[in-house]
């Protein structure tokens, strides 16, 4: 079964990722968490080598994170 947000793409969790792999090169290879819900949004984003600088670049984007 697929649950899907009409207000969101086909699969926000590979878009998700393609979009942190491709601004922070730094991760690959790195362990990486993203969970996403039943909605589309993203519930969070884990890596060690992700900054406080990194951070906010990321919430500017997924904006449903929060500190």
């Amino acid at each position: 079964m697929k649950i899907e947000n009409s207000n969101k793409c086909d699969n926000p969790l590979d878009d998700c990722t393609k979009w942190v792999l491709e601004t922070f090169p730094k991760v690959k290879g790195k362990p990486l968490s993203i969970e996403v819900n039943s909605e589309g949004k993203i519930n969070f984003i884990e890596s060690s080598v992700l900054t406080d600088k990194d951070k906010i670049k990321i919430q500017k984007k997924y904006s449903e994170l929060k500190t």
